[in-house]
């Protein structure tokens, strides 16, 4: 059965962006490994949310070169009036009635592999709703001090994890951590 991964690279000190909205500074540091790519081929389906899909400034660029093939589920309240590119392999749903709906469309499409939650925001709601299994953060070697926090907005939800695995890099620490439900 598919599992919901969150996973992001953050700044120490939780940023997955700075305050310009903009991730090159924590991307700089990431060097994909074999665990990394093995997650990412066990990845068949992707959820994110209208500000994650809008990062890209051209939306039919996500079936020429996005790094996940897969169906994409994009969580937003108001879908664009022209549909973007698609191939073979990607698909773009957008889901207008919430992320229980666009869970649900996500694991089907992944069938028995795994889907990928992208976004602050969309990962916060999946937290809060109990439909994550899986983080997967990748700490960057430097503090942003302000920009948009992955884990913002969970007062009054406390979560309880395992540590399931820890890969380091050169530069970069990735803890993989099981949600206790």
């Amino acid at each position: 059965m598919a599992k919901v991964c969150v996973g992001m690279v953050v700044s120490l000190d939780g940023f997955i962006s700075d305050r310009n909205g903009e991730l090159g500074k924590l991307y700089a540091s990431f060097k994909p490994n074999a665990e990394i790519k093995a997650m990412m081929e066990q990845t068949a389906a992707v959820i994110m949310g209208s500000n994650t899909f809008a990062m890209s400034k051209d939306p039919d660029a996500y079936a020429d070169n996005y790094e996940f093939q897969v169906p994409l589920f994009v969580l937003t309240h108001h879908p664009p009036a022209k549909h973007p590119k698609e191939n073979d392999n990607l698909t773009i749903t957008f889901v207008t009635n919430g992320v229980e709906s666009a869970v649900r469309q996500a694991k089907a499409a992944a069938k028995d592999k795994n889907v990928v939650v992208l976004g602050a925001d969309v990962s916060q709601q999946l937290l809060k709703a109990g439909l994550v299994d899986e983080l997967q953060i990748a700490f960057a070697p430097l503090l942003l001090g302000s920009g948009i926090r992955l884990f913002a907005h969970l007062e009054n939800l406390e979560i309880q994890l395992e540590k399931l695995r820890v890969i380091e890099t050169a530069e970069q620490v990735e803890i993989w951590y099981k949600v206790l439900k």
